[in-house]
C-alpha cells in the first residue's frame, strides 16, 4: 500500500473516532470545568441554650415581701411568723409582769374590800366611783381580756371560802376570757380574808408558774396569823412560781405581808389605790 493511501485511511479512522465521542479522547482533549463558588454562606448549626442553674450558695433565693434577715415573711425580722404579739406579757394596773405561759389571778373579795369608795376609770372609759373591789375587778377584767392565746389561765376569788372561774387552767381564747369576765363581774365582797389558802390553791396546779395576788393585805382566816399565811403560801410553792402582789390601799403590817411574799418568790410588789 502506498504511503498516500495509508495516510488517507488513518485520517478516516481518526475522523470516525471523533464523531463517535470517544471518552478517552474527550478526557484527553477537554479539561474538567472548575467548581462554582457557593452563592450563599453556609447556615451555622442551631445550638440550644443550656438551662440556667441556681446559684450554688448556702442561702435561700429571695422571696418577694420578705425583709433581709427575716425567715418568716412577715417583715419583722423575728423569724416567728406572728409579728411578736404572742410574746406580749400580761399587764395589770399598767404593770408588765414577768410570766411564762400560765397565770392564775387571786382576788380578795373579803368584807374590807367593800370599803374606801374612790373615783376611777371604768371599763367604758368614763369616770365613776367604787369600792376597792370595784376597782380591782375592773383592772382584773382588763388584764384577762388582754391575755394572748399563748397563755393558760384561771381566777380564784376568796373570802374565807374559795371559788374558781374554772376547774383547771384554760387557754386564753375568746370564749374562756369571756366566761372569766362574766364570772369576775359577778363577785361580791363579804366575810373574812383567807389569803394563804387562796394563794395556795392558785399554786395547786404545778404547771402554773405565775400568780397575781390582789388584796388589801389583812389575812385573818384559814391560817394562824400573818406568819401562818406566809408559810402556807411559800410551802405550797414547790414549783418556784413568781407571785406578784398588788396592795390595794394596803398599809402597815398588811402591806408588808404582801411585800414579803412577792420578794420571797421573785415577784413584784406594787401599791395601787
Amino acid at each position: 500500500m502506498s504511503i498516500v493511501r495509508r495516510m488517507m485511511m488513518l485520517t478516516i479512522i481518526i475522523t470516525a473516532l471523533l464523531a463517535a465521542g470517544s471518552p478517552a479522547l474527550a478526557q484527553s482533549t477537554t479539561p474538567a470545568p472548575a467548581p462554582l463558588p457557593p452563592t450563599t454562606a453556609p447556615t451555622p448549626p442551631v445550638v440550644a441554650p443550656s438551662p440556667v442553674s441556681p446559684i450554688d450558695l448556702p442561702i435561700e433565693p429571695p422571696v418577694p415581701g420578705r425583709a433581709a434577715g427575716d425567715g418568716d415573711g412577715d417583715g419583722d425580722g423575728d423569724g416567728d411568723g406572728d409579728g411578736g404579739p404572742d410574746e406580749e406579757p400580761p399587764i395589770i394596773y399598767g404593770e408588765e409582769l414577768p410570766a411564762d405561759d400560765t397565770i392564775v389571778y387571786v382576788i380578795d373579795c373579803s368584807g374590807s374590800m367593800n370599803w374606801d369608795r374612790q373615783s376611777y376609770i371604768g371599763l367604758d372609759g368614763q369616770v365613776t366611783s367604787g369600792t376597792k373591789l370595784d376597782r380591782a375587778k375592773v383592772e382584773l377584767i382588763r388584764s384577762v381580756s388582754a391575755l394572748t392565746e399563748r397563755f393558760r389561765f384561771n381566777v380564784v376569788a376568796y373570802d374565807c371560802s374559795l371559788r374558781t372561774a374554772f376547774p383547771d387552767l384554760r387557754p386564753a381564747d375568746g370564749a374562756n376570757k369571756g366566761s372569766a369576765v362574766s364570772w369576775i363581774s359577778a363577785q361580791r365582797a363579804s366575810g373574812a380574808t383567807g389569803t394563804g389558802p387562796a394563794t395556795a390553791l392558785g399554786l395547786g396546779d404545778k404547771e402554773n408558774t405565775t400568780v397575781v395576788l390582789l388584796s388589801d393585805g389583812a389575812p385573818n382566816c384559814g391560817a394562824n396569823g400573818i406568819p401562818g399565811h406566809q408559810a402556807m403560801i411559800l410551802g405550797a410553792n414547790t414549783q418556784n412560781a413568781r407571785i406578784h402582789c398588788f396592795g390595794i390601799a394596803a398599809d402597815g403590817q398588811f402591806r408588808q405581808f404582801l411585800v414579803d411574799v412577792a420578794s420571797a418568790t421573785g415577784g413584784v410588789y406594787v401599791d395601787v389605790p
